[in-house]
């Protein structure tokens, strides 16, 4: 398969640079030269920051669709996203926020969020349909849709997010329970992308692994680290958990 073309717009990073499997990333020096590649049809995602000079990404990135309307984009932005932005880009099509600095392996992972259908990198296939359906109809991450496929309860999740059962069931769509649910959609995806089947994730979880002193990730979720744990599975994504 031959490697993603994604095109950044971000005077302010070296996030070109980077060195990501089975994406080649090219900068645009103009918003002009970005225009132009996506009319041409030069790329297949467009990464670009919100706060430019003299101009805003989002207005940007509905110019850039009025040539290609389903353009994939990842939206970058220093700076704390508001509620309001976050709601905006989970109900937005083919669109990602992400708050930078961002690692390769989160990068990664926002990157499959936005091509849904199974994507080969190298040996890898990414499922995207179970971990699709950790979201609501309004496309926010669901408390309960993530207790079930994880088979935890809404309190082992509520410790995740660091509050009470009763207050993740009073504000799910708060700003701190979305963030804190997507290090369980992180999981999920990579787990699937490593092995393939729902079956198999759910293995994973209950086996007991040396890296967590034979504890079985599952009990480390019940213990409130699925940050941590979401950092070691997009780590071990580059080969296999053990």
């Amino acid at each position: 398969m031959n490697p993603l073309r994604a095109i950044i717009f971000d005077p302010d990073t070296c996030l070109a640079q980077r060195q990501i499997p089975n994406i080649t990333l090219f900068p645009a020096a103009t918003a002009e030269e970005l225009k132009a590649s996506v009319r041409a049809g030069a790329v297949d995602l467009v990464m670009v920051d919100m706060h430019l000079p003299g101009t805003n990404g989002l207005d940007l990135v509905s110019e850039l669709r009025m040539a290609r309307p389903n353009i994939p984009v990842i939206i970058l932005t220093a700076k704390e996203p508001t509620d309001l932005d976050w709601r905006n880009a989970a109900t937005a099509r083919f669109l990602q926020l992400v708050q930078t600095p961002v690692t390769d392996s989160e990068l990664l992972y926002h990157v499959t969020r936005l091509f849904p259908k199974p994507v080969e990198y190298g040996r890898t296939e990414l499922h995207a349909s179970t971990v699709d359906q950790l979201r609501n109809d309004q496309g926010r991450l669901d408390a309960k849709l993530v207790a079930d496929l994880f088979g935890l309860t809404l309190t082992d999740v509520a410790a995740n997010v660091g509050i009470s059962r009763q207050a993740l069931t009073k504000t799910p769509d708060s700003l701190s329970v979305q963030g804190a649910l997507n290090q369980f959609e992180r999981i999920a995806r990579s787990l699937l992308t490593v092995t393939g089947t729902e079956k198999g994730l759910k293995t994973w979880l209950n086996a007991p692994n040396k890296r967590f002193d034979q504890h079985t990730p599952l009990e480390v979720l019940k213990l409130g680290k699925a940050a941590l744990l979401a950092d070691w599975v997009d780590d071990a994504r580059l080969g296999s958990p053990q």
